[in-house]
């Protein structure tokens, strides 16, 4: 029983040498994790932008352990990332950062 990780790819870059993929984390007594993941050619010197974590510490609670200044950062951030590495079709909405499930923080216009 360990943290369970899905990944999926969003986006890709004009070139199709940089991806977007949203990487979700779920844990074994409850909460889980948001990240987003760009990547070029080499996975392992990838970025990564963690905007969300609640994994339980036990019992029923689970507290945010990202606040909104530093999930709203963290998007800025990758906004510009996308940007700079030509991923084109993805709004990021920071301001989704104050809603509590963090959904629809990035959004992709057409699925891939």
């Amino acid at each position: 029983m360990g943290v369970r990780y899905e990944r999926r790819l969003l986006a890709r870059s004009t070139d199709g040498g940089s991806a977007l993929y949203e990487v979700r984390g779920r844990g074994p007594e409850g909460g889980g994790s948001l990240t987003y993941r760009i990547e070029g050619k080499k996975a392992r010197k990838g970025l990564e932008f963690v905007v969300s974590s609640d994994f339980s510490p036990g019992g029923s609670s689970q507290p945010q352990q990202i606040s909104v200044a530093t999930c709203e950062e963290r998007l800025d951030a990758l906004s510009g990332e996308l940007a700079k590495r030509g991923i084109h079709g993805v709004a990021v909405s920071p301001e989704r950062c104050r809603n509590p499930d963090r959904d629809g923080l990035v959004t992709v216009a057409k699925a891939l």
